[in-house]
């Protein structure tokens, strides 16, 4: 299972091949009003419902921060709205490393990375990280989808073009992990 780490500086790619300190940040710090590069307007939503629940604000009705929400038989100016069953709007935040199933220097261009390392094994830095934070980590390929649906691993079609792989962890607190040597090899430096 191929995965590449694109990286900011070339530096950085140090750690990963002969070992070192890396940090893990919170999902939250990829948040940003714009969807630019890494940084999207929908980061750490969880967004799980039939309907947009922000669309309900049309209708008087403000949610934000809710877990099993159900609205049934719901009218609205004498016209019946969607039944809502068990929907979810909040936020979630947790750390994330996030890697990329493809390489690509098209990829790393749009990203402003300047160089790419390939992770020899996913599931063994997982399990390594997972010692050093405590908790055991989730760790899948990210899906893009169209609507308003969103988790940490359902992000917008407008992503699509990162192909992501994430590794996440339920837990708040930022922290730098040790990463053994030979943890990834050097694929290319960018110009």
């Amino acid at each position: 299972m191929r995965k590449y780490l694109y990286l900011t500086e070339v530096e950085w790619a140090d750690a990963w091949i002969k070992g070192g300190l890396i940090p893990i940040s919170l999902a939250s710090s990829y948040l940003s009003e714009d969807r630019a590069g890494i940084f999207t307007p929908d980061e750490n939503l969880i967004h799980e419902s039939a309907v947009p629940i922000p669309s309900l604000r049309q209708h008087g009705i403000h949610i934000e921060g809710s877990r099993n929400i159900t609205i049934k038989n719901f009218t609205s100016n004498g016209i019946k709205q969607p039944d809502i069953i068990k929907a979810n709007y909040y936020k979630e935040d947790g750390l994330i490393l996030s890697f990329c199933n493809t390489f690509s220097e098209d990829i790393a261009k749009k990203m402003e990375k300047k160089a790419c390392v390939e992770i020899i094994n996913i599931e063994k830095l997982r399990q390594n990280i997972d010692r050093q934070l405590g908790c055991k980590g989730i760790m899948d390929s990210c899906r893009y989808t169209s609507d308003h649906n969103r988790n940490h691993f359902l992000k917008s079609s407008e992503d699509s073009w990162q192909d992501e792989f994430r590794l996440f962890w339920k837990t708040t607190r930022e922290k730098w992990v040790q990463i053994p040597a030979n943890s990834a090899e050097l694929v290319k430096v960018f110009d």
